[in-house]
């Protein structure tokens, strides 16, 4: 099998609404650790360097958090949850 690792680059952006959408992924799973810092991937979405692992979210959902964090319905942040990988 052959392992293709992803362009990354490190960003400021939207800061608040990751950190504000790691914490709510973890309350789904607990799994999920402290965030470190995030990056914008070949997909134009962030990948969220955790403690102990990896999540995945859209930029949308990082902006829609820090212009009204209620209005990101649960359903939203149950998705980024489940995208959760754990270092080995």
């Amino acid at each position: 099998m052959k392992i293709i690792k992803q362009k990354m680059y490190k960003s400021n952006s939207h800061t608040n609404g990751v950190k504000g959408i790691t914490y709510l992924a973890h309350t789904i799973n607990h799994e999920i650790g402290s965030y470190q810092e995030h990056f914008i991937n070949e997909n134009y979405n962030f990948t969220v360097k955790l403690s102990n692992g990896e999540i995945v979210m859209s930029i949308k959902i990082a902006q829609d958090y820090e212009a009204q964090p209620s209005s990101v319905a649960y359903d939203r942040y149950e998705i980024v949850a489940d995208t959760f990988r754990k270092t080995e």
